[in-house]
């Protein structure tokens, strides 16, 4: 069998599916870390924080056991032409794109020493990930945009699964544990997915009717309780549901 975890620039995936011609979104994100000791006089809790603008937004959290802060910032752009990780962007760049935006914002910005430059590029969801004994995993099948912060999560839940599907089955029925590995993959996957990219137009609209609503909303039930989204965190991607 081979497995496709190639990539958003999959191979094994145009040579099953045809080429891809992934849209850009409009949006380009700032990429940077900051040591946590330059921004201690901020005060800053250790949770993932997301502040909501017009035309962009702002996503900061701590990670290397709280030595540094990791930021995205993600503004609105006519134009780009290359996916890239690694573009190398500037801070005044970023902090020109951020005028005007809450001073905690502008000062975690402003202490990184350097900034990467990602451009947001959209794929449509396959509608199959198998052939036979060839199967895709993760960004080769079902790339997303980062506004679920669930792009590796789900590369390791296909991982999960597959790894079940093949015990489960045996060695002599890949292309039935492949298959079954789609079956419920594809959904969940497809479903996260499109609330990535329905976020993208939720974060950034403008001020009136519809983001007083947004705020409203989020001021009661919050964007990551339990009971918004429960379902996205208490999956057991290991655990096989009984054939039907």
């Amino acid at each position: 069998m081979l497995v496709g975890a190639d990539g958003i620039h999959s191979t094994v995936r145009a040579a099953l599916f045809g080429p891809e011609q992934p849209c850009f979104t409009g949006c380009t994100a700032y990429r940077g870390l900051v040591p946590a000791e330059h921004l201690a006089h901020l005060g800053l809790e250790v949770a993932a924080h997301n502040w909501m603008g017009p035309g962009g937004h702002f996503v900061h959290y701590f990670v290397a056991g709280g030595r540094l802060m990791n930021f995205v910032a993600i503004k609105e752009r006519d134009t780009w032409t290359r996916e890239s990780w690694t573009d190398r962007g500037e801070v005044a760049e970023a902090l020109a794109a951020f005028e005007g935006w809450h001073p905690t914002v502008r000062a975690i910005i402003g202490a990184a020493e350097e900034t990467f430059l990602w451009a947001l590029f959209d794929r449509l969801p396959l509608a199959r990930w198998s052939v036979g004994r060839v199967t895709l995993l993760g960004d080769a099948c079902h790339a997303m945009l980062p506004f679920m912060a669930q792009g590796a999560a789900q590369a390791i839940e296909d991982g999960a699964t597959l790894a079940a599907c093949l015990i489960q089955i045996g060695p002599d029925g890949i292309p039935a544990a492949l298959a079954r590995y789609e079956a419920l993959r594809l959904p969940r996957a497809t479903r996260v997915q499109e609330m990535s990219r329905a976020n993208k137009t939720r974060y950034h609209l403008p001020d009136g009717p519809e983001q007083q609503a947004r705020d409203a909303s989020l001021a009661v039930r919050g964007d990551r309780t339990i009971p918004v989204i429960g379902w996205l965190y208490a999956h057991d991607a290991s655990t096989l549901p009984l054939p039907a």
